[in-house]
């Protein structure tokens, strides 16, 4: 059989998702599961959200626009841009998979960090092989490390992807570091900016949006989603800003009809959304950083973040202690697939789902002496 498969594919590990809340309810009968694993905004939609992907369902037998022109205008006139510096995608992912398959030369490679969002390297290795993708270490407090990845970068490097804040660390670069950065870049090498948990970011005068650069510049591309912060995780939407050519040029792959109709209408109403975004912002924050005094209180080093999530090192087997959990109803994050398998990663939740994981923490941790 392997013969028939790209050999790119073969031996290739798969992006794994958080496991779904329905099925651990019915594997262990419980009646209540908390899921804190997929960095999901705990809050249901908005109103004016929900009407609209309802009114949606009548038009279910036709085709979406294929080219979003009304998401596409919205987004433009929410960040001040032309519509032709923008580009949708089914969820980031698929815009990463574009700048892959679009800019990637046979001989060429693609830089990032360990312990990042693995969909960098999936995109990649599939694409080009694993000769094509080059990880730099992390700093000591799982931040991206910019002057070891500068040191990493040659005359093949021709994308760099950094995501800021980072999935699954949850720290961010200061924006100068990151602006001293490009600089050092080379014109002809693209640099990424996933900034998928920006909306998060407590200190946003210190977060670099790359807008301006992305739009003026022809090697820069920032990257968001819907999937966070609007909470339209379950629709698939995401969206790039950069140069009209790149946009031009990632167009000529994009799929027809690549992102549904509920999705289009969904995004292009939350924008109009702003008191939405705030009070989930600030319960995040308010609740992130209760849980950051429990967690550090009960002896676990819990790294500082600027997101939805929190990662943590209990000091325990991961694996066994994610199973001990799921048994009692909460779904957390292990990290091995992230290359930090001694770590777990904490979505932030309702304040009353966050005491039920540390309700059954505690109960647990005994049993795992």
């Amino acid at each position: 059989m392997k013969n028939l498969i790209n050999p790119n594919i073969i031996g290739l590990n798969p992006y794994i998702p958080g496991i779904p809340l329905e099925e651990i309810k019915e594997k262990y009968n419980l009646e209540r599961v908390v899921k804190l694993a997929s960095n999901e905004n705990p809050f249901t939609l908005p109103r004016n959200v929900s009407e609209i992907i309802q009114k949606e369902i009548l038009s279910l037998n036709r085709y979406p626009d294929s080219d979003s022109h009304a998401l596409l205008k919205e987004i433009a006139r929410y960040h001040g841009l032309d519509k032709e510096n923008v580009i949708v995608g089914s969820g980031s992912v698929e815009i990463i998979k574009m700048i892959v398959r679009t800019f990637l030369k046979p001989g060429q490679r693609i830089l990032s960090s360990r312990n990042t969002f693995v969909m960098f390297k999936i995109s990649t290795v599939e694409h080009a092989g694993n000769q094509a993708y080059v990880e730099a270490e992390m700093d000591e407090g799982y931040g991206y490390d910019l002057d070891n990845m500068l040191k990493r970068v040659d005359e093949t490097t021709k994308i760099i992807f950094i995501a800021n804040p980072n999935n699954p660390t949850g720290t961010m670069l200061p924006r100068q570091k990151v602006l001293d950065f490009i600089e050092k870049i080379p014109p002809e090498t693209f640099v990424i900016l996933d900034n998928a948990y920006e909306e998060y970011v407590s200190n946003p005068q210190d977060h670099l949006s790359g807008i301006d650069l992305a739009v003026n510049r022809k090697n820069i591309i920032v990257l968001r989603t819907f999937s966070k912060i609007y909470a339209l995780a379950g629709l698939r939407i995401g969206y790039g800003i950069a140069n009209e050519k790149i946009i031009y040029y990632l167009n000529q792959i994009r799929p027809p009809f690549n992102v549904t109709r509920m999705a289009q209408k969904a995004a292009q109403v939350s924008l109009e959304n702003d008191d939405f975004k705030l009070r989930s912002s600030r319960l995040n924050q308010k609740n992130k950083d209760l849980l950051f005094t429990q967690l550090t209180a009960m002896g676990f080093r819990v790294i500082p973040s600027q997101t939805n999530f929190l990662l943590f090192f209990p000091g325990k087997n991961v694996n066994e202690l994610h199973q001990r959990l799921l048994k009692e109803g909460v779904i957390i994050r292990p990290l091995h697939a992230f290359g930090i398998p001694d770590g777990i990663r904490l979505t932030i939740g309702f304040e009353a789902d966050n005491d039920f994981f540390i309700e059954k923490l505690k109960k647990v941790l005994p049993e795992l002496d």
